[in-house]
């Protein structure tokens, strides 16, 4: 299937409007890298001719995904683009038996993406004699966390459906993305004012100064041990989140330096598609909320303390659609804007994090990549795990993703800014943390 001969015999638009998602997603590019990334461990080897054409046809399928986004000072907008097939935006790298497969993950999480110029998807397809290793990096301007997911899985039913097929073309959804319709659909209305931002709250230490050497530290709760304990957080009556959001606060605590452990605070992201009739939006874009949790004085004794503090705080935020409501608020009100004052706004604001040397840190658990073994084909799927964006500091995110019940916590920073050291121990201690409750 060539993809420009599909692009004339479809008509798929060669603009789409920005959406509101899409503007606010281009301002968070100037406070991280706006990466989302994906690791998938095969049980063998993908054909490399097809894995290119599923994601051609993934371009129709969902048409963002072959454009480039342009930044018009008023209304900027995506762009078709016709230079996708010599992007190099699909690669092959063969390892040797001497190869290390970690250092090579590692330095394809590290590697940048131009947000401006690279496809919105590039994929390197990691080799040895037994598996092959997909890793998967989405441009965080068309897409969030459970779009990278919905990506995925389109992708591999696309493989699957040309191996049967070889000159299937998928349906095209070029008018998905309008999130107005969706809103008015569900009676949200699309245009109030957006809350006030939250007072940003205290972080890690970090060194000033321009971002560089990109690092994830990244720890995985194999399958029988996260079994064993989730069961027991259920039995409880706590979500995995409660146990997530009390463990990272209680390590971001014992990190900081000299900070009172009312003030520490974090931001913990909503998949607000959870509201929506069928919990899925009908394309591949942001709909995130957020909500702010703060540590309460009081029970900052143990970590049963905390669970049990922050389990009644979220239940009382679980089905809140103020959070959807300051979402679409939110998007509208960027969108009204012209673009090049939205930029000026985040860059301001930008300027006023790295003085005031404070920014909430980021709790985004992306949540469950497939309720069951996500097959290419004949090539199953063994493993999988997401990477999340790096924040520029002093900004910090914590990215969670569990499949075939394993559990994969991550943060992504700047070894430039941001201690090595003081990053793999707010894991440890998380992870300590998380399994001594158990006991």
């Amino acid at each position: 299937m060539n993809v420009s001969e599909v692009n004339q015999n479809m008509a798929i638009p060669q603009r789409l409007p920005a959406n509101g998602s899409d503007r606010f997603n281009y301002m968070v590019s100037y406070l991280s890298d706006c990466q989302l990334q994906m690791v998938l461990e095969m049980d063998g080897h993908v054909n490399q001719q097809r894995l290119l054409q599923a994601m051609e046809a993934s371009t129709v399928a969902e048409p963002v995904i072959g454009c480039r986004f342009i930044k018009d000072s008023v209304r900027p907008y995506w762009e078709r683009r016709s230079d996708l097939a010599s992007s190099g935006w699909c690669s092959l790298q063969l390892l040797s038996e001497f190869d290390s497969e970690e250092k090579a993950i590692q330095e394809w999480l590290s590697s940048p993406m131009d947000i401006d110029a690279d496809a919105m998807v590039k994929i390197r397809i990691l080799r040895t004699s037994g598996r092959d290793i997909i890793c998967i990096k989405l441009n965080h301007l068309c897409s969030d966390g459970a779009g990278l997911i919905e990506y995925v899985h389109l992708l591999a039913s696309l493989y699957s459906e040309l191996a049967k097929n070889p000159r299937y073309v998928p349906k095209s959804n070029p008018d998905g993305r309008d999130q107005s319709r969706l809103f008015k659909e569900m009676g949200i209305p699309n245009g109030g004012m957006p809350q006030a931002p939250e007072p940003q709250g205290p972080t890690l230490p970090f060194t000033p100064g321009e971002p560089a050497i990109r690092r994830q530290a990244i720890r995985r709760i194999p399958r029988e041990d996260w079994l064993e304990l989730a069961q027991g957080f259920k039995q409880k009556g706590f979500t995995v989140n409660d146990v997530l959001l009390a463990a990272y606060m209680r390590a971001l605590y014992q990190q900081m330096e000299n900070v009172p452990a009312e003030q520490v605070k974090v931001m913990v992201t909503v998949n607000v598609r959870k509201f929506l009739p069928t919990g899925k939006a009908d394309a591949i874009y942001n709909l995130s909320g957020v909500v702010h949790a703060t540590m309460n004085q009081a029970t900052t004794g143990t970590f049963a303390d905390k669970v049990k503090e922050v389990a009644e705080f979220m239940k009382n935020q679980r089905d809140n659609k103020e959070i959807l409501h300051d979402a679409v608020n939110t998007f509208a009100f960027v969108e009204n804007f012209e673009f090049d004052q939205t930029l000026k706004i985040i860059q301001d604001v930008r300027k006023q994090i790295v003085a005031d040397g404070k920014s909430t840190p980021i709790l985004s658990n992306f949540g469950m990549i497939s309720t069951s073994q996500i097959t290419f084909n004949d090539v199953k799927v063994a493993g999988a795990y997401i990477v999340s964006p790096a924040y520029y500091a002093p900004g910090l995110m914590l990215g969670v993703s569990t499949y075939q019940d394993c559990i994969t916590l991550n943060i992504s920073f700047f070894e430039s800014n941001t201690d090595n050291g003081l990053i793999e121990k707010l894991l440890d201690v998380m992870i300590e943390e998380i399994k001594s409750y158990r006991e």
